[in-house]
């Protein structure tokens, strides 16, 4: 029997972690407004118990000043 040791990545995850604290909260807050979420939402995003939705993902980068995810066009 094989097990699957491969894990999955979060680049939410490690952005939103890897940001100052000084940032972190204003980033949280930030991320929350644009992308009409509430902080459960924020939170499941995190910790990726849920998805991501397409239309967040262009915001998400916006508001990072980079590409944490790739987006095809």
């Amino acid at each position: 029997m094989e097990t699957n040791t491969e894990t999955k990545t979060n680049p939410f995850k490690e952005w939103i972690e890897n940001l100052p604290v000084k940032d972190y909260f204003e980033t949280k807050t930030l991320v929350i407004q644009k992308c009409y979420i509430t902080p459960q939402v924020f939170r499941h995003w995190k910790n990726g118990n849920s998805a991501i939705p397409e239309l967040a993902k262009p915001i998400i980068n916006e508001i990072a000043g980079y590409e944490v995810f790739t987006i095809n066009k």
